[in-house]
């Protein structure tokens, strides 16, 4: 068993030595392969990289590319907070609705707030006196 691991090493090390000696390539070449061409052999110091045209340039596979389902499990905690944010907001004190105690104080000031634009447009002269 021994003598096993002392010849894979003493293999080995020839094999590391000449792997720390290789040069770096000098130039690395991405070429866009037509319909029918072939992928052109290498120079020294050259590493040439060849892709089809035909293939898609996702890296995300077509299963993992669907549209994330919109279902209630699906459905982060912010959304939902959001959505029911803005289905309170007709009920909150300020609003013009039948809904809840506040609407009545929102339609008084809605109302306020268009008498008050209607006499600043009369008193401007852009609206004529009924």
């Amino acid at each position: 068993m021994l003598r096993l691991l002392i010849v894979t090493a003493a293999l080995a090390l020839p094999a590391v030595a000449v792997a720390q000696d290789a040069a770096p390539p000098q130039r690395i070449r991405n070429i866009t392969l037509q319909k029918g061409e072939v992928c052109p052999k290498s120079a020294d110091g050259e590493i040439v990289v060849c892709a089809p045209a035909e293939v898609e340039p996702y890296r995300i596979p077509k299963q993992f590319r669907d549209i994330p389902k919109q279902d209630a499990p699906s459905t982060s905690w912010a959304v939902k907070t959001d959505r029911v944010m803005e289905d309170n907001r007709r009920v909150l004190p300020g609003s013009c609705s039948p809904i809840g105690t506040n609407g009545q104080t929102g339609c008084a000031q809605k109302a306020a707030e268009a008498w008050a634009a209607e006499k600043r447009a009369k008193a401007n002269g852009v609206v004529e006196p009924q």
